[in-house]
This record gives structure tokens, sequence and C-alpha cells, in this order.
């Protein structure tokens, strides 16, 4: 079962637009004077609605991201310890706000400074955590570049801060999906207010700017910034009732229409679209079918791969099976034999699921006949 289970865990599920609208402009929304915008269905990474969302854009703070991003994965990948301690450089130091207000030599545990780099996305404590990580600056900015090459993002980071880089809504959307998929990052980002204490005695108070975590259920990240050249942008998460959705907003005019903006589309997400589990990798989808030239007469037929379809709410969909009629031995449990495609009402399909034998069919060999007449002449 192991092969299959890594199987399952990289199969690519086959969705199929079918007639679902996801273009551009999809839902009248009110962008509050933003220039770009997406929302998107977290889990899947399907985007449902975007406003001039590959348009490049300054975004303030937010060009940050990719650092953290790299800094927050080097972290689950055991590269450093929150207990661990770090001594701030000089170029650390000297980052503009918003920042931890770390000093130059001041030496103080990760943990402190992830948090302050994640809740307020503070530049110097990045930046110190950038250079722990990965050794350097420059090792830093190997790994931005290639982890938003593996995130097919097109942007040239020249410092670690990203000045001057333009990104766009898609770019700040998938950027905050693979945030949200770090423990470590999850593990302040729905954090409001906190402090962190510096060797001196001193506490820095860290406030979110994301108002969407006390204001809108559900919402445990991602990052907000703004600049006067940029506007108000940012990325926001929010979990309910077993659905994720995530938006980005560049360039709101204030903070308010910033997050009304934000709200407008997550609310939206949820009122009119659903996910749908059909079936989870190796669940039983058909309960037998015959097999020939093998000790057992039959087999079950399990899923390759999850199927999980984002709807809007109100289509209607079936299964169809492609089935054998039956399984000649041997059969290993690694072939598909079958296929389960799900269509709407009008017959346009959704997707498509392989199914596998639920274990290997060996063929019967003589002894096995030979045990299997005998235990017919004894029944009978």
């Amino acid at each position: 079962m192991g092969k299959r289970l890594l199987s399952a865990a990289i199969a690519m599920l086959w969705l199929l637009s079918g007639g679902i609208a996801w273009a551009d402009g999809e839902a009248d929304l009110d962008l509050a004077g933003a220039k770009a915008a997406v929302l998107m269905e977290q889990g899947s990474g399907q985007v449902v609605y975007g406003a001039q969302s590959d348009e490049k854009l300054e975004v303030g703070g937010l060009s940050r991201l990719p650092a953290l991003l790299a800094v927050c994965e080097g972290i689950d990948e055991g590269l450093l310890g929150l207990d661990m301690t770090v001594t701030v450089s000089h170029a650390a130091a000297g980052i503009k706000g918003p920042t931890a207000f770390l000093s130059a030599g001041e030496v103080i545990d990760a943990g402190s400074l992830l948090k302050a780099g994640i809740m307020i996305t503070a530049g110097d404590a990045i930046y110190a955590l950038g250079e722990a990580v990965f050794g350097t600056e420059e090792a830093c900015l190997t790994r931005i570049q290639e982890r938003l090459a593996g995130l097919n993002i097109q942007a040239e980071y020249r410092d670690i801060m990203g000045t001057g880089v333009k990104l766009s809504a898609q770019d700040l959307a998938t950027l905050g999906k693979a945030l949200m998929a770090s423990p470590s990052f999850t593990s302040y980002s729905g954090i409001f207010l906190d402090t962190i204490t510096h060797p001196d005695g001193r506490e820095t108070q860290l406030a979110s700017s994301n108002r969407l975590i006390k204001s809108m259920p559900g919402c445990n990240g991602v990052a907000t910034g703004s600049s006067n050249t940029a506007g108000y942008c940012g990325v926001f998460s929010v979990k309910r009732n077993g659905a994720t959705w995530l938006c980005a907003v560049i360039g709101a005019p204030d903070a308010a229409a910033r997050f009304s903006t934000a709200t407008a589309l997550l609310e939206h997400g949820f009122a009119a679209y659903e996910v749908k589990t059909l079936a989870r990798a190796e669940s039983i989808l058909v309960d037998a079918v015959p097999v020939q030239g093998a000790k057992q007469t039959s087999v079950a037929l399990v899923a390759a791969s999850d199927a999980i379809l984002l709807l809007p709410k109100g289509v209607s969909f079936e299964a169809k099976y492609d089935l054998p009629e039956t399984l000649n031995a041997p059969v290993s449990s690694q072939e598909a034999v079958g296929r389960v495609t799900y269509v709407n009402g009008d017959g346009e399909t959704l997707c498509r699921v392989d199914l596998l034998p639920a274990e290997d069919i060996l063929q019967a060999q003589v002894l096995d006949y030979a045990a299997m007449l005998l235990q017919r002449w004894v029944h009978s």
C-alpha cells in the first residue's frame, strides 16, 4: 500500500472547466477603487475572480513576502531552530519600517524574530532571519529566486526586501497560498496583538495591521502593506465551514477600502461556491469486480487520487463509471483498470478519477486450483 499512498499523494486530479465561468469579472463585485484583485479557493488554487489580476504593480511592504516565505520554509526544513539565537547585522538593523526596532549586534531568539516578521512584516527581523537561515544575503536571494521560479512568479530580487519589485494580484495570491502551507508561518499569522522582549529589557509591541483577523471569523492570515505609490494592499485567508478562501487586493485608496474589498471578495467565495469531496485516495468506489484466473473471485476498486470539486452552488452532477466486465489475473494494484467521470447536468465533464484494484491480484497456481476444486467438492 505504501507505493499507492505515494502515488495518490502526488497524483494531480484532472479538473476541467466544464462550462463553468471562471473568467475575470465573472461576478459584479465592488472593488472600492482598488487597482487589482484576485479571489482564490485556497485548497485547489483555483481562481474564481480576478480584476487586472496579472498586471505587475507596486505592492508596498508585500514585496517582502518572498523573503518571508523562504525563511519560513527554511525553518520548516530545520535549517534554524526557533530557540536558537540570532545576531542582528548592521544591514538588518538598517532596514526601514515597518520594523521590530532591532539594534546592530543585538542577540535575540529566532522565535521572536519570526513572530515580528510574520505579524507586521518587520523588515529587520526578516532580513536577520534570512541571513541566519541561509548564511548570507546572497544565499537567501538565491533561495528566493528559486522559490519564485517554482511558483511561476516572474520577478527579479536584487535584495532581500525586494526593493523596486512589482508583483501582480495573482502573484500575491500564489505567495499567500504557499505561506499558509508553512507550519512556521501559520503558528503566528493569526495573532493580532503580541510583544517581543529584547535582551536589554526593551519591549516592542506587535500589532498586526490585518484588521480582518479581529473582524472576520476564520481569518488567520496573511499580510498587509502600503505606500504612497502602491496604495493599500493585502492578502487575506479565511477558513470557515470546511472551506478556505484567499484574496489579494492591490492599490486600494485607503485602509477601509482595502478591508471592504477583501471582505466582499471572501464573502462572495463562501456564498457563491462550495467544495465537494466526492472521494478520497484509496477509498472504495466499487465494491466488487469479477476476477478470473486468481484465488479470489472478485476485487474492490479504489480511487487513485482525491476527487474534490469546486463548484458554483446549485450545480448538479453525477458519477459515470467505466468498468471492465472481468479482470484477468495477474493485475497490479498500481494499474488503473477503470475510471469514474463526474459530469454536470449538461453532461459536461467536471473531473475524472482512475480506479485501482484494492490489492494485487496474483495468478492462481496449480495447487490453488486443486484447493479450490476440493473446497467446492466438500461444500457440494
